[in-house]
């Protein structure tokens, strides 16, 4: 799963309230929804799902299969299939990292273990000593190190600007800032041989409260894992071996390009504290000093060596999607939900939240279909694998039924669903009216009050990192993402390790798992809405709103690149998008199917054929992951990539698409 990145480009609604009340009474079906969703049933659940590890291709990944599929089955869904997906995947063997001196001799060697903790009863693992990067590949490598932040573009210029160079070394970084994959990614561009990621107590750790068992933030030994694929640039399985073809024709890119050249380990801040001490040279900018009590110094580490060795074992495995569906009176126009069921190892909040939820929702919607309810639209109830890996289990589907998809309504993705308790979304902005509504049918457990009066209605725009990704960047269907999360806006402390389990959940976070009883609430009513709706609940109004920020966006990128680029013709298109907008909420007389589709499928209208420069794969011009960014989101992205690279003629034929397929957007809402 993901962590959405504090400082993403969002688009605010102004008036919350307004669409809140806008929006229709609860009908008698909703109603009936609302009474099933359980705290308790969700408790079950979720403590069954995270009693063994079940990492994406393993045994207890697929006995979580057999079990989602078989409570899918007992609550009353119509029809259930486990499917089973080819994958490559990569498991680790054994690592070391050692410290020596400039006589080889041994300095310091890491732990590389996260420790048993009486308080979590699941935290004997094999996996605690087994901490890895996904699709890191196998290597030995020694040499001085150099610390890089984030290991961001702008921190590697940073370096550059210092004259400390990060060629033939192995670099150190730090968590947070963009998808760990491209911290990997932008330090092998520049020469180095190595990499090392670090969780700083600043992001996750005690910075932010008393960490784990005591508080919910992340101990010292503590260790993030995660995958290491160049997310930005193709999502999805990187060798792709359910296509003939493999990855090569739908990403522009063979396997071996989506993937590190060089090892990369995650590690814990204690592992890292004596190689951090080691640095030698000038104290680091004030944006790169982190939380632990040193003075953080950039390298290199003159006199001291870093021996990282790395074995991980890659195969080509089966992954497990399990795909339910209630066929509705309209079977072409359907509804997707999703939640991966994969995890780093336990996934307690990533993702199994989230799953516990979404088996609340289909027991919800099951007992509707027991009194003989049949929706509007079909809706598909879908548990992906392989997400954590790379978005592999969805992105398959995704493109092995892009032809029933060429019809969908939208999809609705909840991922991490409750590691904190402030609602954040992410989403396409034209649902976003209808997600104000819904938010005010449910109350939040804390304060009682409705959900729709404590959102300040921000949606985040969607980059990557969750199942999301096909439905929107590729395929063009609207999308959003949604989560409880921390208040102070911090990723929440035990992502990815072993002590994100049951016993994490329940003892620091959703004691009485009313906010996942919430959550189920939320994603059920949204999707009814969507499903039952006679006339779809689409609002371009907040899609051209949204857009014009946007522009905004691009004007500020490009005074501080210094770039000079002509955006009136985009603003004229995005005027007419607004007037086709607007036109379209007050057509009462519209033959109804005819006004749902160009409602639902306006979205399509936004992707270029082409697909983004250099990264065909995603081809949504409005939005994107950051190109050194993964998670991250960039807004007119081809155009936005082009300003950051100075590049004006490539802006101006970016700005040309972008025009094109605003203008089309426009023609095909107005009709």
């Amino acid at each position: 799963g993901c962590i959405p990145m504090p400082g993403d480009p969002f688009y605010k609604i102004a008036d919350v309230s307004a669409h809140a009340l806008n929006s229709p009474d609860l009908s008698s079906i909703e109603k009936e929804f609302l009474k099933v969703p359980s705290n308790e049933t969700a408790r079950a659940n979720l403590k069954e799902i995270t009693s063994r590890p079940h990492v994406a291709g393993t045994e207890g990944d697929f006995q979580t299969a057999v079990y989602v599929r078989e409570q899918l089955t007992k609550y009353g869904i119509p029809q259930v299939q486990l499917e089973a997906v080819p994958a490559s995947l990569a498991y680790p063997v054994s690592r070391s990292l050692d410290l020596k001196d400039d006589s080889g001799s041994l300095v310091y060697s890491a732990d590389l273990s996260e420790p048993i903790l009486p308080e979590d009863r699941t935290s004997d693992t094999w996996w605690r000593n087994h901490t890895f990067g996904g699709y890191s590949p196998s290597g030995s490598v020694e040499a001085e190190m150099v610390y890089a932040n984030f290991g961001l573009p702008e921190d590697f210029d940073t370096l550059a600007k210092m004259n400390v160079s990060v060629e033939g070394k192995i670099v150190i970084t730090r968590y947070g800032g963009c998808f760990r994959g491209l911290k990997a990614m932008n330090a092998q561009q520049r020469g180095a041989i190595g990499v090392l990621i670090y969780s700083d107590p600043e992001q996750d750790g005690f910075n932010q409260g008393k960490v784990f068992p005591e508080g919910p933030w992340r101990p010292k030994e503590s260790v993030q894992r995660g995958s290491m694929q160049f997310l930005s640039l193709c999502a999805g399985d990187p060798g792709r071996p359910y296509l003939s073809g493999g990855s090569e024709p739908v990403c522009g890119f063979n396997s071996t390009q989506l993937i590190p050249e060089i090892p990369v380990l995650p590690i814990s801040w204690g592992d890292a504290l004596p190689l951090l001490e080691s640095l030698k040279g000038p104290s680091a900018p004030e944006n790169f000093q982190g939380s632990i009590n040193m003075t953080y110094r950039v390298g290199p580490s003159t006199g001291r060596r870093a021996a990282l060795v790395i074995q991980n074992r890659f195969e080509t495995t089966p992954i497990w999607n399990v795909i339910a569906k209630i066929p509705g009176e309209m079977d072409s126009r359907p509804v997707v939900i999703g939640n991966h069921r994969d995890a780093w190892v336990y996934g307690a909040a990533d993702p199994n939240s989230g799953t516990a939820q979404m088996l609340e929702v289909a027991r919800g919607f099951g007992s509707l279909v027991k009194k003989g309810w049949k929706p509007k639209r079909s809706i598909y109830i879908c548990s992906w694998d392989g997400e954590e890996y790379g978005l592999l289990g969805s992105t398959a589907w995704g493109e092995l039924q892009r032809e029933m998809l060429s019809t969908a309504i939208a999809y609705l993705n909840v991922d991490t669903g409750m590691s904190g308790t402030k609602f954040t979304a992410g989403a396409t902005p034209s649902l976003g009216a209808a997600l104000a509504g819904v938010l005010q049918a449910v109350i939040d457990p804390n304060t009682g009050v409705p959900l729709s009066e404590l959102w300040d209605g921000s949606l985040n725009t969607l980059g990557s990192g969750s199942d999301y990704t096909v439905f929107l960047d590729h395929l063009g269907i609207p999308s959003i993402d949604m989560r409880f999360s921390p208040q102070s806006g911090a990723p929440y402390g035990t992502y990815h390790s072993i002590y994100d389990s049951f016993d994490w959940m329940q003892r620091t976070t959703d004691p009485e798992f009313k906010y996942h009883e919430a959550m189920a609430q939320v994603w059920g009513l949204l999707c009814l809405r969507l499903a039952d709706s006679e006339i779809l609940p689409f609002n371009h109004t907040l899609q051209a709103n949204a857009m014009k920020s946007y522009v905004h966006d691009l004007e500020h990128a490009a005074k501080d690149a210094g770039v000079s680029i002509n955006l009136q013709e985009l603003d004229e298109v995005v005027e007419e998008f607004e007037k086709a907008a607007a036109k379209v909420l007050d057509e009462g007389s519209a033959e109804v199917n005819d006004l749902n589709d160009r409602l639902a499928f306006t979205e399509r209208r936004f992707l270029a054929e082409e697909g983004l420069p250099g990264r065909k794969w995603f081809k949504h011009v409005l939005q994107a992951p950051g190109l050194y960014k993964g998670y991250g989101s960039d807004v007119f992205p081809g155009v936005m990539q082009a300003i950051r690279e100075k590049n004006v003629d490539m802006a101006t034929k970016q700005l040309d698409v972008s025009v094109k397929r605003v203008a089309a957007a426009a023609a095909y809402l107005s009709g």
